[in-house]
């Protein structure tokens, strides 16, 4: 029996899951459990595509959430400093704590953690940049609503190579999933393809770089919406043009 393994990308993973809630469930609450029961969801279609019965395991790499207290880029209305933001009480941070927690405690699953880097910076978000660049909107009238803080991740790239090198030598699989889309994960592609393990790539229809296209032996999607159709409970609004339940595969 053929024994398949699978190595989530968790940060792309759920930004995918994020990117089609917000455009056709904004009105029903993303919770962590909706994303632990995603992930369970189309590993079992990956299966049953490929005909796989027994899975080896989940990789679910992912970092730390931020626990950080630093200024506000900007002073609010009526001061002359800015404030204090402290990550912590922000949602981001309370969803992936549970999320953490939950894939902790799930079956088959490993969840490999990396480390946020000791430094980050305020960035101006895409549609304030935007505005900015039209000239819609000035410097001086930016809010903090306008940035997010950006930190980048360490040490997950590394766990990935160990542990897709590990599984390959050691014939603990004869299938690996990626649920990846971006460069990091071409090197231990290729050493798995060359010693002949079946290397699939989902990501989650997005964007796919150049060079992993290159090391891979196929790639499959699923039907996003309709996932979130199943764990919400509710149909998507706005409903997409291309969208068929009765044609395409859920």
């Amino acid at each position: 029996m053929q024994k398949i393994a699978f190595f989530v990308d968790g940060g792309y993973f759920v930004r995918r899951i994020k990117f089609y809630h917000r455009k056709h469930f904004e009105a029903h609450a993303l919770e962590p459990q909706h994303i632990v029961t995603a992930t369970y969801n189309l590993v079992r279609k990956h299966q049953e595509n490929l005909g796989r019965d027994e899975l080896y395991r989940i990789y679910y790499y992912d970092a730390p959430p931020l626990e950080k207290q630093i200024r506000y880029p900007r002073p609010a209305p009526g001061h002359q400093t800015p404030g204090t933001w402290n990550s912590k009480n922000e949602p981001g941070y309370i969803f992936q704590t549970e999320l953490h927690k939950q894939l902790r405690a799930s079956r088959k699953l490993a969840l490999r953690m990396g480390k946020l880097s000791n430094s980050g910076q305020w960035q101006v978000k895409d549609l304030a940049l935007e505005e900015l660049l039209a000239n819609k909107k000035q410097f001086s009238d930016l809010t903090n609503e306008d940035f997010y803080y950006s930190v980048q991740q360490k040490g997950v790239d590394t766990r990935i190579g160990v542990d897709i090198t590990t599984l390959t030598l050691n014939h603990y699989a004869d299938t690996i999933v990626l649920f990846a889309s971006d460069a990091d994960f071409v090197p231990v592609a290729k050493l798995a393809r060359t010693h002949g393990v079946d290397v699939v790539l989902d990501p989650l229809w997005g964007n796919v770089d150049s060079d992993l296209k290159t090391h891979i032996d196929g790639k499959k999607s699923f039907d996003l919406v309709n996932q979130l159709k199943n764990i919400l409970g509710h149909e998507p609004e706005p409903r997409p043009k291309w969208w068929n339940e009765k044609l395409r595969q859920a």
